[in-house]
């Protein structure tokens, strides 16, 4: 029911309609990181939100409009940049509790293969393509669980 001049009211181009829509999401996936990132098990919990399928797909479109917007793409970097610093610090306090040893494992390392490989098991499941989640889950299962021994 907005008529499309008040839109362009507030937002004189698409890229600034883009970059609210980006920053306001960002701003509250940040939030949602940094508090699943503050429970008993940071890795699990980084797993478990990065196989959200809805994270997924605003990322893909994201992405898709980065690479004909060079201010999304930007605005995006930085976004993606902070995550991973949160990311990082939250294995690295993870892998130290657990005494880990940091030089083998480097925290950045662990956390963008749970990130990236969970976020591979969304971007699959949204297509209805599932052969090797199970096998895949149980196998980082099996490496929580030796972590926390």
């Amino acid at each position: 029911g907005v008529k499309q001049a008040l839109v362009y009211y507030y937002f004189p181009t698409m890229d600034d309609l883009f970059l609210a829509v980006l920053r306001s999401g960002a701003e509250t996936a940040l939030e949602q990181l940094r508090k699943a990132l503050t429970e008993d098990d940071p890795l699990r919990a980084l797993w478990r939100l990065n196989c959200d399928p809805r994270q997924t797909v605003m990322s893909t479109e994201l992405m898709a409009l980065a690479n004909h917007r060079k201010a999304i793409g930007a605005e995006l970097r930085n976004f993606a940049e902070r995550v991973r610093d949160i990311e990082t610090a939250a294995v690295t306090m993870s892998l130290r509790s657990y005494g880990v040893d940091l030089d083998a494992y480097p925290p950045v390392v662990i956390a963008m293969l749970v990130a990236q490989l969970a976020r591979s098991v969304s971007n699959d499941s949204v297509v209805g393509l599932t052969r090797g989640h199970e096998e895949l889950r149980q196998f980082f299962e099996v490496q929580f669980a030796m972590l926390s021994r």
